[in-house]
């Protein structure tokens, strides 16, 4: 029986209608290891989804999906992103 790896899709949302991802790595498997890792993300203005996945592109798929799944399901979100991307539009 083989594992699947846990892997740490890091992204940042430059505004309410967007995500890009950073990087993905493998999860750290220390606690403190974990922690600094962490307290770097909120430090640079970042976010982090754990995912299990048998690679690092398959990890990334599942968190974009994790991330548009999130903000079409929370009416605030939803709302900041559509606000955003109407004040933003433009017509041509």
């Amino acid at each position: 029986m083989s594992v699947i790896p846990t892997w740490w899709v890091i992204f940042r949302e430059p505004n309410p209608a967007q995500m890009d991802i950073v990087a993905v790595e493998p999860a750290p498997s220390v606690a403190d290891a974990q922690d600094a890792r962490c307290a770097e993300f909120v430090q640079a203005g970042q976010h982090a989804y754990v995912i299990t996945a048998p690679d690092a592109d398959a990890a990334s798929d599942i968190a974009g999906r994790v991330w548009a799944r999130e903000l079409v399901s929370t009416p605030a979100r939803l709302a900041a992103a559509d606000a955003y991307l109407a004040a933003n539009s433009r017509t041509e």
